[in-house]
């Protein structure tokens, strides 16, 4: 399988002897290496690569502090029972994903794989402040976000993962 080729803002081919490149290491220690792998993955889709723009990855770097932010919250369980139906909604969602960003995964549809975890990004930040905060079906939700995200960002899922099953 074949990878696209990432053009520059210009959508011309990135080349050094005309001065079109992106340097990768600046944006490394910018943005860190799991953003720029998450915004490679989203660019588009994998066999055709994209045009690198300064400002789309903003949005990875939102996504990647709002993981951050789910996962090194304290979660502590609310003295109310969640309401059952919050609950099932909360499951269903999480399984739809994983069947969703498996099939994508397989398909070599990374871009789709990152929208769909920003999706359920979106749902845990709603959920979040809620009954269900906490229970065991926000802490199977979390554990499934960082799971499914450890091939595109291994290295916040694994930090990550390492604080919520120390």
């Amino acid at each position: 399988f074949s990878q696209g080729m990432i053009l520059s803002e210009d959508n011309e081919k990135m080349s050094k002897s005309r001065g079109k490149v992106v340097a990768p290491d600046d944006l490394v220690a910018r943005y860190g290496a799991d953003t720029i792998r998450a915004y490679l993955m989203f660019i588009g889709p994998w066999e055709l690569g994209g045009p690198w723009n300064s400002k789309g990855i903003e949005g990875v770097v939102r996504f990647m502090q709002d993981v951050w932010s789910l996962g090194t919250e304290s979660a502590a369980q609310s003295a109310d029972l969640p309401d059952e139906t919050a609950v099932r909604a909360l499951r269903r969602t999480v399984h739809q994903t994983i069947r969703d960003v498996t099939a994508d995964v397989e398909a070599f549809k990374f871009n789709t794989v990152v929208s769909k975890l920003m999706a359920l990004r979106n749902t845990l930040k709603t959920a979040r402040g809620s009954a269900v905060m906490g229970s065991p079906v926000w802490n199977e939700a979390l554990d499934s976000l960082l799971l499914l995200l450890a091939p595109i960002a291994p290295h916040i899922s694994e930090t990550l993962w390492q604080r919520h099953h120390p």
